[in-house]
């Protein structure tokens, strides 16, 4: 089971690079003025963050 999780967070994280990085690229692109993308990419990092913070804390249960 925690491998499989590990492997959640590990996808979690690429996509999150993957994502933001292209908006980042459109940001600046189409509206430079306007950084939005930081908004984006708060919002999905507090989600990715809380997504490894409980892999963090079932991964020290199991080993116990």
């Amino acid at each position: 089971m925690m491998a499989g999780f590990q492997m959640s967070v590990v996808i979690h994280a690429v996509v999150y690079v993957l994502v933001v990085g292209g908006l980042w690229a459109l940001n600046q692109d189409a509206t430079p003025d306007v950084q939005w993308i930081k908004w984006v990419a708060w919002g999905w990092g507090i989600g990715l963050a809380a997504h490894t913070t409980v892999w963090a804390l079932l991964r020290g249960k199991a080993r116990r």
